[in-house]
């Protein structure tokens, strides 16, 4: 794993050395620079394969024709080799190596044959070009600015930012789309002429053009038909192999055990390909309502797992707060990132590589919104007189009655069912829609709903659009950030099996009926666990919580001062985003009322952070 930065115009080292000191913490084990012509190459890199100065970067071809910057684990890199060793001599057991020599031999379609999670960037000094891509999934990251003259890209955008010229300005229509969703969706950043690679894409920058391209997309209209014992096997054997696969490490590796589905999962089949016991890691919270340690303490006994846990509270919560917009250089209100940089810093204390079960919801169905997708079939057969004469306005007086977080869901199903699925689709998953953002002042008219139609597929069952949706972007612009952000600040490496490209071509091969039955999310995953006895029964068809700290109580409560306090913080009430009136008059409401309307609140403090930090 690395951070990786360029810079191709007017260049010099010092430039290169103020990238890759603002991205120091991604790679402490070495550093390197290459600058030639106009072109300026910089790694940090932390070592995990081949630990010798072998995989020193940047690092270059036999010939010095091609150089590359790599961040990433290549976990098919051997088999490439084996294919290339007749062709090429290699110096080095790096995948970094083998990344160039697949590029000399196949060019840019060297990334159809790559499997792993990566950004990288090649210069290829014969052809005189850039070549960079991002992997499939977008586990890794890569940012990048452009202004028609001058190219800079780094793995994080504060190191970018020490090279610019100018200050870049905030891009008003990313901070909406924030809004909506939580994160911003690529390729916007939060800064104009700033940008992140999509996952899956790759760019050529040639005589000053730049140009983007994708290689890669999940294709959900082919179902495989089998019965349901042939899927369990399927998926057993096939989840099986890629953990095994991302096993392999040079240095001490281990698993984030939360006591879900999916990280106990990853961390069964661990066990079973270890003659040794694995190193588990879990964090918890004061509120029993939020912990789920005892259910990873339930796992690690049934694995005999090395087990280790930490709980967090709202003061060391607020404190870790304070410094948010330190690691995330992009606007970003998932409010477990800061349970994920906890729970990354004591895990880091024992090893140097950790497996996580990111892309389980994704791959089978897990998220209670699927489950509202599914019951818009049920709701569609409904007589229309029915839904709007006697349903709607049942819905709207409870909601009047009983104003919570549940009958606010049930009024948004009702209000939007008549929309188009790519429009109504992102209510389910949106956090200040467009009432919202009038109620607080918002001063953009952008119309959120857009930001899924691009990927929207009317061939496609209305649960397979969800989960398209999902995978091109909360997936990798929140998940997968969230998660590489968090780990790299303190040199550990994730990895995630059930992102395993291959993998999610065969989940989407499964149908509806198996991803959900009668509104069992992750039907045939969890059938599989369980008839295989590889995970408890209790654990599987638990509840599902999700790894969110319980920030209602401690900001209503204990961190009540700290949250008014930054939210009439100075910078954020000049930003002129917002009415400071209506939003005065939303935050007095949030305190005085029962809408528990917590994870907007989380948003607007993770900008007010991000804009007195960057503004």
């Amino acid at each position: 794993m690395c951070g990786i930065v360029g810079y191709v115009g007017d260049v010099d080292q010092d430039k290169i050395q103020k990238m890759l000191n603002a991205t120091s913490h991604r790679g402490p084990d070495d550093s390197g620079i290459f600058i030639k012509n106009n072109v300026g190459l910089g790694s940090n890199r932390l070592a995990i394969i081949d630990l010798s100065y072998k995989g020193h970067q940047p690092m270059f071809d036999d010939k010095k024709e091609i150089c590359i910057v790599y961040n990433g684990e290549m976990y098919n890199f051997m088999e490439i080799k084996q294919l290339l060793k007749n062709e090429f001599k290699f110096k080095s057991n790096s995948d970094t190596e083998v990344i160039i020599y697949a590029y000399k031999k196949w060019g840019v379609n060297c990334l159809e044959h790559l499997n792993g999670m990566f950004a990288f960037v090649i210069y290829d000094m014969k052809k005189n070009l850039l070549f960079g891509a991002r992997d499939r999934r977008g586990e890794k990251p890569l940012k990048y600015f452009f202004d028609g003259k001058t190219f800079v890209f780094a793995s994080e955008i504060k190191g970018i930012l020490p090279v610019l010229k100018e200050k870049p300005k905030m891009d008003i229509d990313a901070i909406s789309d924030y809004l909506t969703l939580q994160y911003i969706p690529a390729p916007k950043t939060g800064f104009n002429d700033i940008y992140k690679l999509p996952p899956a894409s790759y760019f050529v920058l040639k005589d000053g053009g730049l140009k983007i391209s994708k290689y890669w997309s999940l294709d959900f209209s082919k179902k495989l038909n089998i019965n349901e014992n042939e899927w369990t096997e399927l998926l057993e054997a096939k989840i099986n192999q890629c953990v095994k696969s991302r096993m392999i490490s040079d240095v001490p590796i281990g698993s984030f055990l939360s006591g879900g589905v999916d990280s106990s999962a990853v961390t069964a089949f661990m066990a079973m390909n270890s003659s040794k016991p694995i190193k588990t890691f879990s964090i918890g919270f004061s509120d029993p309502k939020f912990d789920e340690t005892s259910y990873s303490t339930q796992i690690a006994k049934k694995y005999r797992t090395d087990h280790s846990y930490i709980k967090v509270n709202s003061k060391i919560f607020e404190e870790e707060l304070h410094k948010m917009s330190d690691y995330y250089d992009e606007p970003f209100a998932d409010n477990s990132l800061i349970p994920t940089l906890f729970l990354s810093k004591f895990a880091r204390q024992r090893v140097t590589v950790s497996l996580s079960g990111d892309g389980g919801d994704e791959n089978f169905a897990g998220y209670d919104r699927y489950n509202i997708v599914s019951i818009n079939d049920y709701y569609q057969r409904m007589p229309k007189f029915l839904r709007n004469g006697v349903i709607n306005p049942l819905v709207n007086s409870i909601f009047f009655v009983l104003p919570n977080l549940l009958t606010s869901r049930i009024k948004t199903f009702s209000n939007t069912f008549d929309l188009p699925f790519y429009k109504k689709y992102i209510y389910y998953k949106s956090f200040f829609n467009n009432l919202d953002k009038e109620r607080v002042g918002f001063k953009s008219n952008r119309d959120a709903f857009l930001i899924d139609k691009y990927i929207y597929n009317p061939k496609l069952t209305q649960i397979d659009n969800a989960l398209s949706a999902d995978i091109n972007s909360y997936l990798p612009e929140d998940l997968l950030f969230k998660t590489d952000i968090a780990s790299m600040s303190v040199g550990l490496e994730v990895r995630a099996p059930l992102l395993d490209y291959k993998l999610m071509e065969l989940s989407a091969k499964i149908p509806d009926n198996l991803k959900i039955k009668n509104l069992n999310k992750k039907y045939i995953f969890k059938k599989m666990l369980i008839e295989k006895n590889i995970l408890p029964e209790n654990v599987v068809n638990r509840p599902k919580r999700g790894f969110n700290p319980p920030i209602g109580v401690w900001f209503k409560n204990d961190m009540k001062e700290y949250v008014l306090s930054q939210l009439n913080s100075q910078k954020f009430k000049q930003s002129e985003l917002f009415n400071n009136d209506k939003l005065d008059s939303y935050i007095k409401e949030y305190y005085s009322s029962n809408l528990n309307y917590h994870n907007n609140i989380f948003a607007l403090l993770a900008l007010s952070s991000w804009i007195n930090k960057y503004f």
